[in-house]
């Protein structure tokens, strides 16, 4: 009778110990590890974690919630395709939001229609009715000044207040300098400025 070695049992062991790990829990780079190994769960985490964060990228480009929903999509499957080319020294969630910016600039030079902005979905969550009132008109106010901007401008806005990401990240997703991504926010809020004093 032939019995499995202490060894092999441990490493089984520890292979179920990493499987049941719930993906939620896992950091980003160890789903790409389980993606790439064809655990099509670790994508779908990955894509659950950062669909709205695309969408809010995508929406200053396509404009329409229907456009923004199939450049998602397209989006995560460009991002799956070339999952291989990921480097894990690197955050995903930068690799992943210069594949959605690089998109959106695609899809704009293909069509140049007039970026829209959507109060319900940008408005920030407040208390009571009153206040989610005055907050929904601010941020309709502030959206629409938004979308009056190129998106040199209203992008890097968005990516730094919407979604608290750092110079660098910016940067990166839009493949341009930190200086670079300063001026253009130091340029957009003076913009900002001069809309909302107009008006």
């Amino acid at each position: 009778m032939e019995y499995t070695s202490t060894v092999a049992v441990g490493g089984w062991r520890e292979r179920l110990r990493r499987l049941r790990v719930p993906h939620g829990r896992l950091e980003d780079n160890e789903l790409v590890s389980r993606a790439l190994g064809g655990d099509l769960r670790s994508y779908e985490e990955l894509v659950g974690r950062y669909e709205r964060l695309v969408g809010h990228v995508l929406y200053a480009y396509a404009g329409r919630d229907a456009a923004v929903d199939d450049l998602v999509q397209e989006t995560f499957l460009k991002a799956y395709d070339r999952l291989d080319t990921f480097n894990p020294d690197y955050r995903f969630k930068t690799w992943l939001l210069a594949i959605a910016n690089n998109l959106g600039i695609d899809t704009l030079r293909r069509r140049r229609d007039v970026i829209e902005f959507n109060p319900e979905i940008h408005a920030r969550v407040t208390r009571g009715p009153e206040d989610a009132a005055v907050e929904a008109d601010r941020s309709r106010m502030l959206q629409e000044a938004i979308a009056t901007l190129p998106e040199t401008y209203g992008v890097p806005l968005l990516l730094r207040y919407n979604e608290e990401m750092s110079y660098a990240e910016i940067a990166e997703v839009l493949g341009i300098t930190v200086s670079a991504v300063k001026s253009r926010l130091f340029r957009a809020r003076h913009m900002l400025s001069r809309e909302l004093g107009a008006g």
